[in-house]
């Protein structure tokens, strides 16, 4: 039987316009972020815990479940609804009723998304993503953490840029969240 699974001291790190709720997420964000367009917390699920199904509101008898991330890839536009957790978390009850209630919404919803779970130990850095990573685990201030984000983003030399470079970020939510970007107008 396994024992229930206990995290350490959290450390919260603030880059890119989101906040990491610890290096393992901002890990994830590294690895991925050549490849596809994020969302960081921003979907939120109200279900009803009897059900398990998604409500569109939260009332008192409520909960609701907030994933990490919501990815998208720039060319293929497949989605993915993210938990990140170590991989001492496995097997753990809470993680199936979290799959079960992320597939509900989505259903529900009628997005394209897909859940999955991502552990720690599967989340794999080029070279120079691992040694900037380790850079950045080094620092200590608030502003040396703001100049590493700065610095990161400036570096990047991506084959395949964000889409949304000085745009408006509703086209990057719209994007990530349905795969399709209208054109704005301002007049």
């Amino acid at each position: 039987m396994k024992t229930k699974f206990r995290y350490g001291k959290s450390t919260k790190i603030t880059g890119w316009g989101c906040q990491f709720d610890s290096l393992t997420e901002l890990k994830y964000a590294i690895s991925i972020m050549d490849e596809y367009e994020f969302l960081r917390e921003r979907v939120v699920i109200c279900y009803d815990p009897a059900t398990r199904m998604p409500t569109n509101h939260l009332k008192s008898n409520y909960r609701y479940y907030i994933p990490d991330f919501l990815i998208r890839h720039r060319q293929t536009r497949e989605a993915f609804l993210v938990e990140i957790k170590p991989r001492a978390f496995e097997g753990q009850p809470q993680l199936a009723l979290r799959k079960e209630i992320a597939g509900n919404y989505i259903r529900c919803k009628k997005y394209d998304w897909k859940y999955k779970v991502v552990f720690d130990d599967a989340i794999v850095l080029s070279t120079e993503q691992l040694e900037d990573f380790q850079d950045c685990c080094k620092l200590k201030t608030k502003a040396d953490l703001g100049n590493w984000f700065e610095q990161y983003s400036r570096k990047q030399d991506r084959s395949m840029p964000s889409l949304f470079n000085g745009t408006s970020d509703n086209r990057k939510v719209q994007f990530v969240m349905f795969g399709t970007v209208q054109q704005v107008f301002n007049f």
